[in-house]
């Protein structure tokens, strides 16, 4: 019976294996901004790691031309590229991304004219390009900047991991209740000191020390003791944790970047977006869990608690080594 268990586990790590591999999914981000006359400033900034940036290139249409040979450099786990390009007008400029299907990115596109009004798109395998047409509507901050934080996090599959394993701690549901809120309000606190300059850490740490925390949690699933602090206060656990994780949501927002009138209410909007993330995440578990139960009479936590550890432990000792080695 234990050879079969071991069985199952071992297909279990084998089939989120790639979970692993593609996490950290960073945006990309292009800002196009009028400078003086005809010309228009653009910054082009994309994840990079260990020295190598991930592969997209930005096209323009034959009426705009390219100023000069672009300003290059690495910057926290980013490259970014400064030019210039000149055109009569902004109408009709149609932008495209090289390298979006490959990578399987996100591009937050923002263009300023002449007058400040704000333009932003989102260009992913599904949209490669965009083109500004002769009359367009400033872009809604709270609708782009909430459907991104969503996006966030149901892509960010370390923090998920963390909210799977706060909710298999919790066991109640008042318990799951403080739990996730102490999460919550933990995580929005460093998300705004980290956005607004206040506290900076740097974030290659954060993001190794996020993975040992999926990887403790992991362990005290594995070890069931229920008199040990974990199990017994998983609030403080969710809590003191979430203030790193704070700084890995922060690091994501300085790469796609806040509009400068709207810092704040930008800033608001991506964390009421992460935060329905969280919240459809959990629901989808909670189905999950019990559509299971609904098929297999016999299941409990208790008998899940295996499976859980050795995936989630996994996966997140994947990351630890990963993110350490890239020191």
């Amino acid at each position: 019976m234990l050879g079969v268990r071991r069985f199952i586990y071992a297909l279990v790590l084998i089939a989120i294996s790639p979970l692993g591999i593609c996490d950290d999914m960073r945006p990309a981000s292009l800002t196009i901004s009028h400078g003086k006359d005809t010309t228009y400033d653009v910054i082009f900034k994309v994840p990079a790691k260990e020295g190598a940036r991930l592969k997209l290139d930005v096209y323009f249409d034959n009426d705009t031309a390219e100023q000069g040979v672009p300003l290059g450099y690495f910057t926290n786990q980013a490259y970014v590229s400064k030019w210039q390009i000149t055109r009569d007008t902004l109408q009709g400029l149609n932008v495209s991304i090289d390298g979006l299907t490959q990578n399987s990115a996100d591009v937050l596109l923002r263009i300023i004219d002449n007058q400040g009004k704000i333009l932003t798109r989102v260009l992913n395998a599904d949209t490669q390009s965009f083109q500004v047409e002769d009359s367009y509507q400033q872009t809604n901050t709270f609708v782009l900047y909430t459907i991104l934080g969503i996006e966030h996090i149901l892509i960010g599959l370390d923090h998920l991991l963390f909210v799977a394993c706060l909710i298999y701690i919790s066991r109640t549901g008042r318990k799951l209740l403080l739990t996730i809120t102490g999460f919550t309000i933990a995580h929005s606190l460093t998300l705004i000191l980290a956005t607004t300059n206040t506290i900076n850490l740097p974030i290659a740490p954060v993001e190794a020390v996020i993975a040992l925390s999926i990887v403790l949690l992991a362990l005290e699933i594995y070890k069931n003791r229920t008199n040990s602090i974990t199990l017994t206060y998983p609030v403080a656990v969710s809590t003191s944790f979430g203030l790193l994780h704070g700084f890995g949501f922060a690091s994501v927002l300085s790469d796609i970047g806040l509009p400068a009138d709207e810092t704040w209410f930008a800033l608001l909007s991506f964390n009421v977006g992460v935060e329905i993330g969280q919240l459809l995440f959990v629901a989808a578990l909670f189905v999950v869990f019990f559509l299971c139960k609904f098929l297999f009479k016999s299941l409990t936590l208790d008998k899940l608690r295996f499976a859980v550890s050795y995936a989630c432990g996994s996966v997140a000792m994947y990351w630890l080594v990963q993110r350490l080695a890239a020191f």
